[in-house]
Protein backbone atom coordinates (compact mmCIF):
# COMPACT_ATOMS: atom_id res chain seq x y z
CA UNK A 1 0.00 0.00 0.00
CA UNK A 2 1.39 3.38 -0.60
CA UNK A 3 2.72 5.99 2.21
CA UNK A 4 0.45 8.65 1.38
CA UNK A 5 -2.76 5.76 1.53
CA UNK A 6 -1.32 4.67 4.99
CA UNK A 7 -1.15 8.10 5.80
CA UNK A 8 -4.61 8.96 5.17
CA UNK A 9 -5.76 5.40 7.32
CA UNK A 10 -3.86 7.31 10.35
CA UNK A 11 -4.87 10.79 10.19
CA UNK A 12 -8.56 9.16 9.59
CA UNK A 13 -8.19 6.52 12.72
CA UNK A 14 -5.84 7.77 15.35
CA UNK A 15 -8.19 9.94 17.05
CA UNK A 16 -10.41 7.05 17.80
CA UNK A 17 -8.04 4.48 18.17
CA UNK A 18 -6.27 6.82 21.34
CA UNK A 19 -9.61 7.48 22.71
CA UNK A 20 -9.91 3.55 22.66
CA UNK A 21 -6.39 3.11 24.01
CA UNK A 22 -6.99 6.06 26.75
CA UNK A 23 -10.17 4.95 28.28
CA UNK A 24 -8.77 1.40 28.74
CA UNK A 25 -5.93 2.87 30.18
CA UNK A 26 -6.80 5.98 32.10
CA UNK A 27 -3.55 7.16 30.95
CA UNK A 28 -2.29 9.62 28.79
CA UNK A 29 1.27 8.14 27.78
CA UNK A 30 0.00 4.94 27.73
CA UNK A 31 -2.64 5.61 25.24
CA UNK A 32 -0.35 7.31 23.15
CA UNK A 33 2.06 4.44 23.07
CA UNK A 34 -0.46 1.75 22.92
CA UNK A 35 -2.16 4.12 19.62
CA UNK A 36 1.65 4.04 18.11
CA UNK A 37 2.15 0.52 18.30
CA UNK A 38 -1.60 -0.59 17.59
CA UNK A 39 -0.62 1.23 13.88
CA UNK A 40 2.64 -0.44 13.71
CA UNK A 41 1.58 -3.93 14.56
CA UNK A 42 -1.56 -2.97 12.03
CA UNK A 43 0.43 -1.67 8.99
CA UNK A 44 2.88 -4.34 9.66
CA UNK A 45 0.05 -6.92 9.24
CA UNK A 46 -2.02 -5.13 7.08
CA UNK A 47 -1.96 -8.18 4.29
CA UNK A 48 -3.73 -9.93 6.98
CA UNK A 49 -6.58 -7.73 6.82
CA UNK A 50 -9.05 -9.39 4.70
CA UNK A 51 -11.69 -6.28 4.15
CA UNK A 52 -10.03 -2.89 4.30
CA UNK A 53 -13.60 -1.31 5.48
CA UNK A 54 -12.65 -2.96 8.85
CA UNK A 55 -9.62 -1.23 9.38
CA UNK A 56 -10.51 1.30 11.97
CA UNK A 57 -12.37 -1.80 14.44
CA UNK A 58 -9.39 -3.80 14.25
CA UNK A 59 -6.69 -0.88 14.83
CA UNK A 60 -9.10 -0.31 18.07
CA UNK A 61 -9.03 -3.62 18.96
CA UNK A 62 -4.79 -4.19 18.36
CA UNK A 63 -5.05 -1.05 20.60
CA UNK A 64 -7.05 -1.94 22.98
CA UNK A 65 -4.93 -5.67 23.71
CA UNK A 66 -1.80 -3.62 23.35
CA UNK A 67 -3.23 -1.44 26.32
CA UNK A 68 -4.60 -4.31 28.72
CA UNK A 69 -0.99 -5.77 28.22
CA UNK A 70 0.55 -3.14 29.14
CA UNK A 71 -1.85 -2.89 32.33
CA UNK A 72 -1.25 -6.31 32.83
CA UNK A 73 2.77 -5.19 32.99
CA UNK A 74 2.30 -2.47 34.85
CA UNK A 75 0.28 -4.05 37.30
CA UNK A 76 -1.77 -1.06 38.60
CA UNK A 77 -4.28 1.11 37.23
CA UNK A 78 -4.05 4.93 36.69
CA UNK A 79 -6.86 7.23 37.76
CA UNK A 80 -7.32 10.08 35.88
CA UNK A 81 -9.36 13.36 35.92
CA UNK A 82 -9.11 13.70 32.66
CA UNK A 83 -11.38 11.17 31.54
CA UNK A 84 -14.13 13.08 30.31
CA UNK A 85 -11.82 14.83 27.41
CA UNK A 86 -11.07 11.88 25.77
CA UNK A 87 -14.54 9.96 26.53
CA UNK A 88 -16.35 12.24 24.34
CA UNK A 89 -17.48 10.14 21.56
CA UNK A 90 -18.02 13.19 18.73
CA UNK A 91 -13.87 13.68 18.22
CA UNK A 92 -15.12 17.44 16.22
CA UNK A 93 -16.14 18.21 19.98
CA UNK A 94 -13.66 21.19 21.69
CA UNK A 95 -11.89 19.70 24.77
CA UNK A 96 -14.26 22.59 26.78
CA UNK A 97 -17.65 20.47 25.41
CA UNK A 98 -16.43 17.61 26.97
CA UNK A 99 -14.90 19.47 30.27
CA UNK A 100 -19.26 20.54 30.06
CA UNK A 101 -20.48 17.03 30.69
CA UNK A 102 -23.17 16.38 33.49
CA UNK A 103 -22.01 14.61 37.18
CA UNK A 104 -24.08 11.04 35.65
CA UNK A 105 -21.83 10.88 32.88
CA UNK A 106 -18.41 11.33 35.18
CA UNK A 107 -20.08 8.45 37.21
CA UNK A 108 -20.02 5.85 34.64
CA UNK A 109 -16.60 6.93 33.51
CA UNK A 110 -15.20 6.63 37.51
CA UNK A 111 -17.01 3.62 37.32
CA UNK A 112 -15.75 2.36 33.95
CA UNK A 113 -12.33 2.85 35.18
CA UNK A 114 -13.19 0.56 38.69
CA UNK A 115 -13.98 -2.68 36.18
CA UNK A 116 -10.71 -4.95 35.41
CA UNK A 117 -9.24 -4.26 31.84
CA UNK A 118 -10.74 -7.04 30.10
CA UNK A 119 -14.25 -5.93 31.32
CA UNK A 120 -13.86 -2.15 30.64
CA UNK A 121 -12.32 -3.62 26.70
CA UNK A 122 -15.75 -4.77 25.72
CA UNK A 123 -18.16 -2.49 27.37
CA UNK A 124 -15.60 0.70 25.03
CA UNK A 125 -15.84 -1.88 22.37
CA UNK A 126 -19.68 -1.92 22.42
CA UNK A 127 -20.28 1.40 23.31
CA UNK A 128 -17.79 3.50 22.64
CA UNK A 129 -16.51 1.71 19.15
CA UNK A 130 -20.58 0.54 18.64
CA UNK A 131 -19.52 -2.62 17.61
CA UNK A 132 -21.86 -5.13 17.82
CA UNK A 133 -21.27 -8.57 19.63
CA UNK A 134 -20.32 -10.10 16.25
CA UNK A 135 -17.65 -7.65 15.38
CA UNK A 136 -16.34 -8.08 18.86
CA UNK A 137 -16.51 -11.82 18.64
CA UNK A 138 -14.49 -12.10 15.25
CA UNK A 139 -12.32 -9.27 16.33
CA UNK A 140 -11.17 -10.45 19.95
CA UNK A 141 -11.02 -14.21 18.72
CA UNK A 142 -13.26 -15.09 21.48
CA UNK A 143 -16.77 -17.19 21.06
CA UNK A 144 -19.63 -14.77 20.83
CA UNK A 145 -21.72 -16.48 23.84
CA UNK A 146 -18.08 -15.40 26.08
CA UNK A 147 -18.35 -11.78 24.67
CA UNK A 148 -22.36 -12.05 25.93
CA UNK A 149 -21.68 -13.10 28.82
CA UNK A 150 -18.40 -10.58 29.52
CA UNK A 151 -20.83 -8.17 28.68
CA UNK A 152 -23.45 -8.62 30.90
CA UNK A 153 -21.41 -9.46 34.04
CA UNK A 154 -19.30 -5.53 33.19
CA UNK A 155 -22.95 -3.80 32.90
CA UNK A 156 -23.80 -5.52 36.53
CA UNK A 157 -20.91 -4.32 37.70
CA UNK A 158 -21.06 -1.05 36.49
CA UNK A 159 -24.99 -0.80 37.66
CA UNK A 160 -23.82 -1.82 40.87
CA UNK A 161 -20.79 0.76 41.40
CA UNK A 162 -23.69 2.93 40.25
CA UNK A 163 -26.33 2.34 43.02
CA UNK A 164 -26.24 5.38 45.50
CA UNK A 165 -25.16 4.13 48.63
CA UNK A 166 -27.44 3.38 51.63
CA UNK A 167 -26.83 5.33 54.38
Amino acid sequence: MEQSALEKLYHQYFNKTYRTAYLVTGDHQMAEDAAQEAFFKAFSNLDALRDLNKFGSWVNVIASNYAIDMLRKKKKMIFTDNFAVHADRNPGNSPQDAWEKNEEAQEIRDALLLLEPEEREILVLKYFNELSINEISAIVNVPQGTIKSRLFRARKKVRKLLQPKKQ
